[in-house]
């Protein structure tokens, strides 16, 4: 039986040298049904947002300089609404590095990845081939929620709850390596039904006691809650696939399930 206790850490590691570094910014289109989270971040946030994301494109491991200083509260909730938007940046960690001022302002950040950049073109070319192996299973239902068990069904099979595994907290984690723990599962399943067309959403919060994370999903023009990691587990334990935490409402979910503060600002299961 998989363990059922998931950690999502963000180490906040302060360090104090300094190193600018530049590079040609392209801001994110504002796109709400893919990024619920940018849509919560105030204009300081915002530059923040896609200045990381770009030097996560860009693999810049320096530490370089904020365009936009901000308080340690914003750049953690911009941070985690970054890494919530975004499965697709498995090979950055969600953990990172900050330098503070005598005013506890962050100034500089420092990204850690979690493969080299050589051998970046390999792994995306990995994580899309079996991406679009599951958008081509999943393609062969007509209904969006036949679709979306089909998805759910692919991944929990695919895996086996893992706290070992270095890139646990990634989408890459639980579509490759076959070991993960609820942030790799929540989020292969949101870039799942991201690239099926389905709208899906990474959220984070406390279940059993424990940090966790889970999805929300928009089916026929409604949204719903589901948990992958707890559906798997009790699937392992009773030997056939579960679906207690399928498409749930919030009430549903409320015994066992409650969302971080910044999770609980996106939209409601009713």
């Amino acid at each position: 039986m998989k363990k059922r206790v998931c950690s999502i850490c963000l180490l906040i590691t302060l360090i104090f040298s300094i190193h600018s570094t530049t590079f040609t910014s392209t801001a994110l289109t504002s796109n709400e049904p893919l990024y619920p989270y940018l849509q919560l971040l105030n204009s300081d946030q915002l530059s923040v947002y896609n200045q990381i994301y770009q030097n996560i494109m860009n693999f810049n491991d320096e530490l370089f300089l904020l365009d936009t200083p901000i308080s340690e509260k914003s750049l953690e909730d911009t941070m985690n609404s970054l890494f919530n938007d975004h499965p697709e940046l498995f090979w950055v960690y969600t953990s990172y590095q900050y330098a503070v001022d005598s005013s506890n302002i962050v100034h500089k950040v420092r990204l850690k990845f979690c493969i080299t950049k050589d051998e970046l073109p390999q792994a995306q070319a990995n994580f899309n081939d079996v991406l679009n192996s599951l958008v081509s299973g999943a393609k062969q239902f007509t209904s969006q929620v036949d679709q979306e068990k089909y998805l759910h069904d692919a991944i929990c099979q695919m895996n086996t709850y893992d706290p070992d595994n270095h890139m646990n907290q990634s989408a890459y984690s639980a579509l490759t390596t076959g070991t993960s723990v609820c942030a790799g599962y929540a989020r292969a399943f949101q870039a799942a039904c991201q690239r099926l067309g389905i709208t899906c959403y990474y959220v984070t919060g406390i279940s059993m006691g424990s940090t966790h994370a889970w999805n929300v999903v928009k089916i026929d023009g409604k949204f719903y809650n589901v948990d992958l990691t707890w559906d798997d587990s009790i699937s392992e334990c009773i030997g056939v696939t579960s679906y207690d935490y399928f498409n749930k409402s919030d009430a549903a979910f409320a015994s066992d399930h409650s969302r971080s503060s910044l999770s609980g600002r996106i939209v409601a299961c009713n």
